[in-house]
């Protein structure tokens, strides 16, 4: 099916032989539709377009029609015109090793990896996800997945985890975030104790202005929640400013198995990241939500952050013991930060993922 692989700018290309077109699994895979005066032209449309994994072009009719798909979710196909052909992108983990996470000088005008501004590093391109070694296209609905970023993040698609901690296949609605209600911070709360609630400000029991506990929700790892706990930004420190703090939410969407979760940091001082925590779940109603009878303790361990992790990325998937209980608001709260019994003067992290049924 296929001739030698051909160069063309920075991309090689596999071509199949003549009388062949390419059919996606899904129409919004199709990225570009329009003529080109020739097979080369439409082969440099598509290396220079990085969402672009697969072209077609037919020589008589000079269509030329580009793909954010490949053979992994479409199919080349017999056509009657024997004048069409299909070039297939060749990817290898040769083409993203030396670039994946650098500095976005590895990645100047380079397609296979792009700049992100949140962290100013190379990341792979819209769709797509890190696996590891390369950056394959992100899956669609019921495909079978083994990560959670590998599932079409813009469809609502995330990597269903099972009650086992196991990665099955990509559904809608696994990230509880994207519904989530509101958010309150608390202070001076340790698990099963009552809710002391966080007001904005710079003192004790305060969260800075604009740093609000709603940030972790956003799904934007360039905000940031920030809580004093017992210190203010004005000089009091302390290694223990960070303990005791958190937050609680009821989730729009009801009752629901928490099974896993994960931090994001935030943009600056390592020392302020989670270390360790607690998580809680409650079926009470929102005005029994402060008393700490309300609340049953579901995890007490990691959350998932490494020590000098780099900063506005996430740490590992945290799997809760497994339980059949479904709760309708969660409370996070944080044990001890990566300060290693240095003053501080808050704690921070930038984003909260859960995921369940």
């Amino acid at each position: 099916m296929s001739s030698p692989a051909h160069a063309i700018y920075s991309s090689t290309f596999s071509l199949s032989l003549q009388g062949h077109e390419f059919q996606p699994q899904y129409d919004v895979q199709l990225i570009f539709n329009e003529t080109a005066r020739s097979r080369l032209l439409c082969a440099a449309a598509c290396s220079q377009n990085p969402s672009c994994r697969t072209f077609d072009y037919d020589s008589s009719s000079h269509r030329c029609r580009l793909f954010e798909a490949d053979l992994t979710n479409g199919a080349i196909i017999a056509t009657g015109s024997q004048t069409s052909i299909v070039g297939c992108v060749i990817l290898s983990a040769s083409l993203y090793a030396s670039m994946y996470n650098q500095s976005c000088s590895a990645c100047q005008k380079n397609r296979y990896q792009t700049c992100s501004s949140t962290t100013n590093t190379c990341q792979c391109p819209g769709n797509s996800y890190w696996n590891g070694s390369m950056c394959p296209l992100q899956l669609f609905e019921t495909a079978a997945c083994s990560q959670i970023d590998a599932c079409r993040s813009d469809l609502n698609l995330s990597c269903n985890i099972n009650s086992y901690g196991g990665f099955t296949q990509c559904l809608t609605g696994q990230v509880f975030t994207n519904s989530t209600g509101t958010v309150y911070a608390v202070w001076n709360t340790t698990a099963g104790s009552d809710s002391n609630l966080a007001s904005s400000g710079t003192g004790i029991g305060k969260y800075y202005p604009g740093e609000v506990p709603d940030n972790i929700f956003d799904r934007n790892t360039s905000t940031k929640y920030t809580n004093f706990g017992n210190c203010n930004i004005t000089g009091i420190v302390s290694p223990t400013c960070a303990q005791d703090t958190g937050f609680y939410l009821t989730l729009q969407r009801g009752a629901s198995l928490l099974v896993a979760f994960r931090f994001a940091t935030a943009n600056s001082y390592p020392q302020r990241d989670p270390l360790m925590i607690t998580i809680e779940g409650s079926n009470s109603n929102s005005t029994e939500l402060t008393r700490g009878s309300s609340w049953t303790l579901l995890y007490n361990g990691s959350s998932g952050i490494s020590t000098n992790q780099s900063r506005l990325t996430y740490g590992s998937i945290q799997l809760l013991p497994k339980t059949s209980a479904w709760y309708a608001s969660y409370r996070f709260l944080v044990n001890l930060a990566m300060n290693k019994g240095l003053p501080i003067s808050a704690i921070q992290y930038s984003e909260v993922e859960l995921f369940g049924h």
